[in-house]
């Protein structure tokens, strides 16, 4: 973007020191994310859909979520090979099902807006609706783009960060 010229695993290096999730953004599209998310391998894209993102007007803080997450006592798990074999297939429907974001189930109180959010989603017709890393922000795919046009539309009554979108293939 800037044309700095430098090579990617320079860029990948530097981008961890800012933030584990930088290097993804250097890339783009899908990838599986490793390590601290430095190690990426790509996949295959997102079959065609529309995505509903919508964030809540608070913030949640990565540390503190970290520091409430028991490994122990997570009891459901993205199916992360299922997720890689349903992509591999584009078949969003099993890619979606087998899609879980872990720090739902850490969420401390005054988070309720992320259940209502996702409620609103599934009910408009979303093939699945999560909360991204460790949130607040919320997505959700949606095979049909009026049901994604309309979802968005309800969404955007009360929350003023509110977007629709598609997929972004590889650059």
């Amino acid at each position: 973007m800037f044309n700095t010229n430098l090579k990617h695993d320079i860029l990948i290096k530097l981008g961890s020191a800012v933030g584990s999730d930088v290097p993804f953004c250097i890339f783009g599209g899908i990838m599986l994310a490793e390590g601290r998310g430095d190690i990426l391998t790509k996949l295959t894209p997102l079959p065609p859909c529309f995505i509903v993102i919508c964030k809540p007007a608070f913030s949640c803080s990565t540390p503190e979520l970290f520091k409430m997450i028991n490994c122990r006592k997570i009891k459901i798990r993205p199916d992360t090979d299922g997720i890689i074999t349903a992509l591999t297939n584009s078949d969003i429907y099993s890619a979606v099902r087998r899609m879980y974001n872990v720090f739902e189930d850490f969420l401390p109180r005054g988070t309720g807006d992320i259940e209502e959010i996702k409620y609103i989603m599934l009910n408009n017709g979303a093939l699945g609706s999560f909360m991204t890393g460790s949130g607040p922000t919320v997505f959700g795919v949606f095979d049909d783009d009026v049901k994604a046009q309309k979802t968005f539309t309800v969404l955007r009554q009360d929350y003023e960060e509110c977007f629709i979108t598609l997929p972004v293939t590889y650059r």
